[in-house]
C-alpha cells in the first residue's frame, strides 16, 4: 500500500460511514415506514371524488384535490 493513498482511504471510510449514519437516521424518521398510510379513513371517506385538478395549500403546501374546499391536512381553506 502506497503511503499517499492512506489520507484518500480515509476520507473514503468516514464518507461510507457517514452515509450509513444517515440512511438509519432516515429509516427511523419513518422514511421507511411507508405502509401505514398517514391519513385517516375518515377524512378519506369525506373526501369527494377526484376531479383530476391538483392544487396546493397555501399553508402547509400539501397537494389535494381542486374539489375540496379545505386542506385535508392542515384545515386551512382554499
Amino acid at each position: 500500500m502506497y503511503p499517499e493513498f492512506v489520507p484518500i482511504y480515509v476520507g473514503l471510510i468516514i464518507t461510507i460511514a457517514l452515509l450509513v449514519v444517515i440512511l438509519i437516521v432516515l429509516l427511523k424518521k419513518g422514511g421507511g415506514n411507508s405502509a401505514t398510510p398517514k391519513s385517516t379513513t375518515s377524512s378519506v371517506m369525506a373526501a369527494p371524488a377526484p376531479s383530476g385538478n391538483v392544487v396546493f395549500c397555501k399553508n402547509c403546501a400539501a397537494e389535494f384535490d381542486a374539489a375540496q374546499r379545505c386542506c385535508p391536512k392542515c384545515g386551512t381553506p382554499r
